[in-house]
């Protein structure tokens, strides 16, 4: 559940004085601002009713602290609260953030909510309301409030904004008309609103008496923390002061915008503005929403200022700038299959480029149709040429190579690879640019990146060792000339056909040492896995170290150290290195380590879990321990059965990916299963043969023509797996001549 508590700063004191007063010389500058206090949920199950109890509790218990907060400042400095507005507001962030005074827990009960702010900044100038002059400065407050406040609130209840369309139950305190509130929240899509929602007036007052029953504790932290944002507000200028409190630490930490989360990347786009700009930086955002870019267009030209007086500045760097940088970078993804991202002062050539693509990549199809050229063609002339432009024909040919590359990762077709990444190569050595084409600059060098690093995937797949030197290129190229990305370091082998993966220096180092351990290159690997690991694998033979780092969750790290990539790569390092070096002792505590619920929850279910298992059997095996070793394969079995198949085929018997198939193989052949473990690797191979079938499908049908049409370039007839088995039964008479069948598919990290 969410508590908002509303509050106010600077003219707004005029109808609603805060329990702070203004700092000399900013009084009048203003905020409205929601302070909220979330409760978690205590139920998946939907009893609203439930949940709002619990909330109830936890808010009065929050109610206990922040008295207790404010008694302990009295207690400390010998002075009421009311001559205490610095030093409340040094506490304030150590409070918000831990519920603590002075490092120290202030109630018996921790605290299991959590803080929460929502602002608006209302500019000098503010919005330009048809009946605000001539009033008396206490009627114009109130005016302007009044208006204000249907902005805020509609802004964040709306569908687009951060409370819309949010579950769960919210209560509104407000020191000021409840009626109003009430009234601005009908107006809003009743749909987008939460499932359980009130509101409630509170005075405008707070003591120390108590019991009491004034209910504004939450009032008093809000005031507080408006007199927060107006002492960070530093600078000569408004944009200059809104981004020293956007640059604020605890600011940062505490405050969330008003809008849906997916719109900004940036961390600083949280202090929304009231101001006569939004008249079109509305538009601009609701065009943005609709993906309406002839529209984003058309209000950059006709409506985009030049200039940055008043909140401009602050408007178009942290606001309106990193949702365009968003815009392209989604984009360019799209469009590209290269993630682009522009600097600010490059911003206007990026988005030219990227808002007018897809038409001019339609106005090109169109010519090249009504002329009667052959698609294959364009490859043919680029081929001949000496120097290549980097023009829309240019890009398509070079997003079909990225596309077949990802594709034949896909479908582990990974000495395909090779061909495409020469040929792209080839093209990219033609290109030339100007050093003043700012997005051609950044997309030949991700392009080329990019190519290198499928080109190193390929050949650590097929046992080439010229991967490890293209890998340590890249990553001192990255270190040399980092290219940004955006992608999380997690399931290397669900992010294998993420191009992003070519710019982390940890992804890079992590593919390295996998390839070290493939090709029993100890050196390396102990050189790297110093690098990538220091904190946690610095103890260079101390196994039970390193055991007890990657795996013990009783301390506080609580698992922190803990992931299914990290523990895999250490395990096939120990089995391939390190078995002569380790005793049946470091065994026995292993499994106690690994056997733990805490473990079984975090490593659960994942591809990366079951190739822990597989070692984790081979293990038990070479100890002896024959008993572990069946009792992890059925549990993995039983694993298997509760998930859902990824496969719409599953009643042909065929319900998973050649991975699993083989690593269940594997694990049964090491028990003697010899028969399970061949029905497993024919399963095997006939997925691994479908998907060569799949890629070969694909080359016919796309290997020498760029995407003549944006809607219809996957055409043509969709190899279904079930109609290909009916024709294609081939089997072996041994587990040796399927595991040769199926080594090109099961080398590198799979193996």
């Amino acid at each position: 559940m969410k508590f908002l508590t509303l509050s106010t700063t600077g003219i707004f004191n005029a109808i609603r004085p805060s329990l702070f007063p203004p700092i000399e010389g900013k009084e009048t500058t203003t905020f409205l601002l929601a302070l909220t206090f979330h409760t978690p949920e205590i139920t998946f199950l939907g009893d609203e009713q439930e949940d709002v109890d619990s909330g109830q509790a936890e808010y009065a218990l929050e109610r206990q602290r922040i008295r207790a907060f404010v008694k302990a400042l009295c207690n400390e400095n010998g002075k009421p609260i009311e001559e205490l507005r610095t030093e409340c507001i040094n506490r304030l962030p150590e409070f918000i953030r831990y519920g603590t005074y002075n490092g120290k827990d202030l109630l018996d009960t921790p605290r299991t909510g959590s803080y929460e702010l929502y602002s608006m900044y209302k500019s000098y100038q503010g919005q330009r309301l048809l009946f605000q002059k001539n009033r008396h400065p206490k009627d114009e407050a109130q005016y302007i409030y009044d208006h204000m406040l249907r902005y805020f609130m509609t802004t964040l209840f709306s569908p687009d904004g951060i409370l819309g369309y949010l579950c769960g139950a919210y209560h509104v305190d407000t020191p000021l008309s409840a009626t109003a509130v009430q009234q601005i929240l009908e107006g809003v899509d009743r749909d987008s609103l939460p499932r359980f929602l009130t509101v409630s007036p509170i005075s405008n007052t707070y003591t120390m008496n108590e019991p009491t029953f004034i209910n504004t504790e939450f009032l008093l932290i809000a005031d507080a923390l408006g007199a927060y944002m107006v002492q960070a507000m530093e600078g000569s200028t408004e944009s200059e002061q809104l981004a020293a409190l956007a640059d604020d630490a605890f600011f940062q930490h505490i405050v969330e915008g008003v809008h849906k989360p997916f719109m900004y990347d940036s961390q600083l786009a949280k202090i929304a503005v009231y101001d006569e700009s939004n008249r079109w930086t509305d538009k601009l955002v609701a065009a943005y929403l609709d993906n309406q870019y002839d529209e984003i267009k058309s209000i950059l030209a006709l409506r985009f200022p030049n200039y940055d007086d008043g909140v401009l500045g602050y408007v178009k760097n942290y606001q309106i700038g990193p949702l365009l940088d968003k815009l392209v970078q989604s984009l360019s993804k799209e469009n590209l299959l290269v993630q682009l991202f522009p600097k600010a002062e490059h911003r206007k050539a990026y988005l030219d480029f990227i808002l007018s693509y897809e038409d001019t990549v339609q106005s090109t199809i169109e010519e090249m149709l009504t002329n009667g050229i052959n698609p294959s063609d364009v490859y043919r002339q680029q081929d001949k040429a000496s120097v290549l432009s980097l023009d829309i024909r240019l890009c398509c040919s070079f997003y079909c190579m990225l596309d077949a590359c990802r594709h034949a990762i896909n479908t582990h077709m990974y000495a395909s690879i090779l061909p495409i990444v020469d040929k792209l190569d080839e093209k990219l050595a033609k290109v030339q640019i100007s050093a003043t084409d700012t997005w051609q600059v950044e997309y030949i060098v991700k392009l080329s990146r990019i190519s290198q690093w499928y080109r190193a995937l390929a050949y650590a797949f097929i046992g080439n060792n010229e991967a490890d030197k293209i890998l340590q290129d890249l990553m001192e190229m990255q270190q040399k000339d980092p290219v940004n990305y955006h992608v999380s370091f997690g399931s290397i082998m669900s992010n294998l056909e993420e191009s992003e993966c070519a710019f982390s220096i940890e992804h890079l180092r992590y593919l390295l040492l996998q390839h070290y351990v493939e090709t029993n290159n100890r050196l390396g690997y102990e050189q790297y896995i110093k690098d990538m690991y220091l904190p946690l694998l610095d103890m260079e033979f101390d196994y039970y170290g390193q055991m007890h780092s990657l795996l013990d969750i009783s301390k506080d790290t609580q698992g922190k150290n803990y992931s299914n990539i990290d523990f895999y790569l250490w395990l096939k390092a120990l089995w391939t290195f390190h078995l002569d070096h380790i005793d049946k002792d470091l065994w026995n505590e292993l499994t106690v380590l690994w056997d733990t619920e805490e473990i079984r929850s975090l490593c659960y279910g994942s591809l990366e879990h079951i190739v822990c298992v597989k070692y984790m059997v081979k293990l038990a095996i070479h100890f002896g321990d024959i008993q572990r070793a069946k009792r992890y394969k059925q549990e993995l079995d039983a694993a298997f059965e509760t998930t859902i198949s990824f496969w719409d085929d599953d009643d042909d018997g065929y319900k998973w990916w050649t991975f699993e198939y083989c690593i269940r193989a594997q694990i049964n052949e090491e028990l003697g299963n010899l028969d399970a473990a061949k029905e497993l690797y024919h399963k095997a191979y006939l997925r691994a043969s479908f998907a060569a079938a799949v890629w070969e499908q694909f080359e016919n049908l796309h290997g020498d023509i760029w995407k003549v049409d944006m809607e219809c370039f996957f055409s043509g007839p969709v190899l279904e797996f079930a109609d290909w088995i009916k024709t294609h039964t081939v089997t072996y008479d041994t587990i040796e001549e399927y595991k040769m069948a199926l080594a090109k598919y099961m080398t590198y990290i799979f193996d």
